[in-house]
């Protein structure tokens, strides 16, 4: 069944989201089993992507190095749910995709000699760039166009067949080597200037890596990931993605009507065991 883009703009809208972006699910046909959205829903036409800004307010107490708030990368699962159900209402079928740290899985015993163990687990990352809502940063952060790294973001599949966007192009928003204020930001040092290599669809893109054991006891605004004790912290407002926003900001590469700028004053920061 075809479904416009009008009519997905508006569902969404109706949700209090404030992006949508769909990838084809061609673009999935190469991705390994256990992280694809069509070993989920193989009927699957569409893999599409929403997100709701963040408050620049949450980032001022720890900017402040006064107030920690955890800062969700993710939308709860409301959401998802409510519009599979608008989906269904329509006459097509949609499965809803609450994002979990892939080192969690697999976990447990696949139902068949050809199939993935479960849970398969679709980067929501990769499917936002396909989507083309934004890129995947140098710090590994999520960045659009319009909130930089301020969205949570949230994810279905539908068998529906509606109007694909093209990904968007890494180095966008993101100059990668050039800038390189998430590396200087860390106090720790946990974040490399060397960087490893990210592909997203037909796409290889530099992005920088971590030094994990050094980055989960971050004491400048990073939070453990709640779904896996084993999995990188939630980075969205540690020292590394907070001179990400004001790198954003000050560069002019996001938009922005803020009067104030988002870094008022040095940086503060601790080293991992000053803390």
């Amino acid at each position: 069944m075809k479904i416009g883009r009008e009519p997905l703009q508006a569902w969404t809208r109706e949700l209090g989201l404030d992006m949508v972006g769909v990838a084809s699910a061609e673009r999935y046909r190469d991705i390994e089993p256990q992280w694809n959205p069509l070993s989920i829903l193989p009927t699957a036409r569409s893999i599409i992507v929403f997100g709701k800004s963040i408050p620049r307010s949450l980032f001022r107490g720890i900017e402040e190095g006064t107030l920690w708030m955890r800062v969700d990368r993710y939308l709860p699962p409301r959401a998802a749910y409510s519009l599979c159900r608008i989906f269904e209402d329509n006459g097509c079928l949609a499965v809803p995709c609450s994002p979990l740290a892939p080192e969690r899985w697999p976990d447990g015993v696949a139902a068949g000699d050809d199939k993935p163990a479960p849970n398969v687990s679709p980067d929501i990352q990769v499917a936002a760039q396909l989507a083309g809502l934004g890129e995947i940063g140098y710090n590994g952060a999520f960045l659009t166009p319009r909130f930089g790294v301020r969205q949570a973001l949230g994810m279905v599949f539908a068998d529906a067949e509606i109007d694909p966007d093209e990904p968007f192009p890494a180095g966008t928003l993101c100059p990668r080597e050039k800038c390189l204020a998430c590396v200087r930001a860390c106090p720790a040092s946990a974040l490399s200037a060397t960087p490893v290599t990210r592909t997203v669809g037909e796409e290889s893109f530099p992005v920088g890596s971590y030094r994990l054991e050094a980055c989960r006891l971050c004491s400048n605004g990073a939070f453990p990931d709640t779904s896996c004790a084993a999995a990188p912290p939630n980075r969205l407002a540690a020292a590394c993605t907070r001179a990400c926003i004001a790198c954003l900001e000050d560069s002019g590469r996001i938009a922005t009507g803020y009067r104030a700028p988002f870094r008022r004053k040095p940086a503060w920061g601790c080293d991992t065991f000053e803390a």
